[in-house]
């Protein structure tokens, strides 16, 4: 399974995906504090489907942002650690 990260419009949205199938999804609004509310989310996302951290296999990242705003530099930065660290193992 992949966790994809959506940034579109100030709205951030988690999708739970097997293959490209939708399992589940968590939107909250981006209000500039997505460095304290990701990884909680991703997370809560993992824990409501009764998952844990090794079925997560990568992260992506989508967003309509520019590379240049913080949200979505803390977006890439969180998928590319789990990428690295799901790699490492």
């Amino acid at each position: 399974m992949i966790i994809e990260i959506s940034i579109n419009n100030d709205v951030i949205s988690l999708l739970l995906k097997e293959k490209k199938k939708v399992i589940d999804s968590l939107v909250f609004p981006e209000e500039r504090q997505l460095s304290e509310k990701l990884l909680p989310a991703i997370d809560k996302l993992i824990k409501k489907n009764r998952l844990n951290s090794k079925d997560i296999r990568k992260i992506t990242m989508k967003s309509d942002l520019g590379d240049n705003f913080t949200t979505c530099r803390i977006a890439k930065t969180v998928a590319k650690t789990w990428n690295w660290t799901m790699k490492s193992r």
